[in-house]
């Protein structure tokens, strides 16, 4: 890959993907602050990501193009807010890298990533049987469909043999079949796998297929102002957002958008599922509070205190969540017009399977990546990928709404923001070739990588995780990368150690004010705006 450049790419992908799409149509400051993007690290990819048919996932590139329209974005608010010149802006293509997989990467004693991956590794002390998913996209919980539904009773078994049994209820069903009885019967999230081609002459992949990267809706409204803030130094200080969001997508825009100063509040419920392995990193810069929004009081708290008073609000949750505890979009703006309202979901918003729930793994299965990985490695099977998409989908939709965010305030409007795993997988897909020394080289330096269909989230994350620390033994270690948080908020006196974000700019500070911490930890209430 002598010839090969990942900055290069990273820069075209920035300028003629994203600055030059009319699709997003932004704004020309943000092509202006663009110009003062520098890409910083390794130029060789080194991530095991499939090449070896014709196909992008030009994954680096990718996160490295993305981080610099975010930060560009905080550059033109910095400028637009406190007359800060457009700022330098280094993009570190190593760190961004990392950033796919940074909620494995904390750590609270101390030892980099080995905490969270016991974590991880700590869910296959479950029973067996309740481990094993049908599908290929599972997750440990959401355990109704692999006993009900297949007919799995509970057994006491080794992870192998729970594996065995599983393929074999599996191949009792017809595919389209078992796709609709999962997820129209037993509201269980699950995908038949495609090839591109198949997603494309579907008829959700016909639907899906001219949606940009995100889509900002207007609405109209009062032009906006900039809140008042005594912190010229981080681009949203002062802006309110609700994160209302769960796993690791939609709350990865939220922590984006505290890394540039705004006040972040995780909404949750104590008796909803969670990934809790993913708190110490992807929590990092929020607040945390607990509401039952299915009781009166709940709902009254979080419109009155909340929503009211909020600039933003991410909604992460399966489509339909917040329109059914009566939270619509038109609800929600009784009482403040100039709310911006992002959803994130995993299908795209249009298209006969808009309806239903889903995850990384499912839209990677969706869009075909899945096959394009199990190719890569020399199978006849999908295989999926570690957090790429739910992270990347982040740093678009923290993109989005820094974009809405500015257009307020030049326009009588506010923005519905619709963005889904598969809007970005599928942009993600259309952004160029490897040629095949390139191909044979990333192949060559990530040899012994093994991955099958079966292989669920942990052992996806662990055994990536080995391949780059065979491939890039140095890429964990520089102490840069990682920043150090208190410990007070998990009740412990050792420091919390995160990834720092993959972009600088020249005159801002970004950095978390506030260290991750235990669930409902704090009040339903805003800081102050000078805080």
């Amino acid at each position: 890959m002598a010839n090969y450049s990942v900055h290069t790419e990273a820069a075209r992908v920035l300028n003629e993907h994203l600055m030059e799409s009319k699709d997003i149509d932004l704004p020309q400051s943000f092509k202006e602050a663009a110009r003062f993007v520098n890409f910083v690290g390794s130029e060789t990819p080194f991530i095991p990501t499939p090449l070896k048919i014709p196909t992008p996932l030009k994954i680096t590139e990718s996160s490295s193009a993305l981080n610099a329209l975010v930060a560009s974005a905080g550059s033109v608010i910095s400028k637009d807010r406190y007359g800060i010149d457009y700022q330098e802006v280094e993009v570190n293509s190593d760190v961004a890298s990392l950033f796919l997989m940074s909620s494995i990467l904390s750590s609270t004693n101390g030892m980099l990533a080995s905490n969270t991956l016991k974590y991880w590794l700590s869910f296959r002390r479950e029973t067996s049987i309740r481990w094993r998913s049908p599908f290929i996209a599972n997750a440990p919980m959401f355990t109704k469909l692999k006993t009900v539904m297949m007919g799995v009773p509970e057994q006491d078994v080794t992870h192998e043999e729970a594996m065995k049994i599983y393929m074999a209820k599996v191949a009792e069903w017809k595919a389209d079949d078992i796709d609709r009885t999962a997820n129209d019967e037993y509201q269980q999230a699950g995908v038949i796998c495609n090839t591109p081609e198949e997603l494309f002459a579907s008829e959700q992949g016909r639907a899906m297929g001219d949606e940009p990267l995100y889509r900002l809706k207007k609405r109209p409204a009062r032009i906006s102002s900039w809140p008042a803030a005594n912190d010229s130094r981080r681009p949203l200080s002062g802006i309110r957002v609700i994160d209302f969001s769960r796993f690791i997508a939609a709350p990865v825009i939220s922590k984006v958008l505290a890394t540039f100063g705004a006040d972040v509040l995780k909404v949750t419920y104590d008796q909803l599922p969670d990934i809790s392995p993913t708190w110490v990193d992807i929590s990092a810069g929020k607040r945390d509070t607990i509401l039952n929004l299915k009781s009166a009081e709940g709902r009254q708290k979080f419109q009155e205190q909340l929503i009211d008073s909020a600039d933003v609000l991410i909604d992460g949750y399966r489509p339909g969540v917040l329109e059914n505890l009566e939270f619509d979009a038109d609800t929600m703006r009784r009482n403040n017009e100039s709310l911006i309202y992002l959803r994130g979901n995993c299908y795209g918003f249009v298209g006969p399977l808009a309806y239903r729930s889903g995850w990384q793994q499912i839209s990677d299965c969706l869009v075909g990546l899945a096959w394009l990985q199990g190719k890569f490695l020399g199978l006849n099977e999908p295989v999926v990928q570690t957090a790429n998409s739910d992270c990347q989908m982040g740093l678009a939709g923290a993109a989005a709404v820094c974009h809405a965010l500015f257009a307020c305030t030049k326009k009588a409007v506010t923005f519905d923001i619709d963005i889904s795993l598969t809007q970005y997988n599928i942009w993600y897909y259309r952004l160029g070739l490897y040629d095949y020394e390139q191909q044979k080289a990333l192949l060559n330096l990530n040899q012994g990588i093994s991955l099958r269909h079966y292989d669920e989230m942990a052992s996806l994350i662990t055994k990536t995780h080995a391949a780059i620390t065979n491939s890039r033994p140095d890429i964990f270690e520089p102490p840069e990368y990682f920043e150090e948080m208190s410990g007070k908020e998990w009740g412990i006196q050792e420091k919390s150690k995160i990834l720092v974000p993959p972009f600088k700019l020249s005159n801002s500070t970004l950095d978390n004010m506030i260290p991750s911490g235990s669930r409902g930890r704090s009040e339903p209430a805003w800081l102050s705006r000078h805080a």
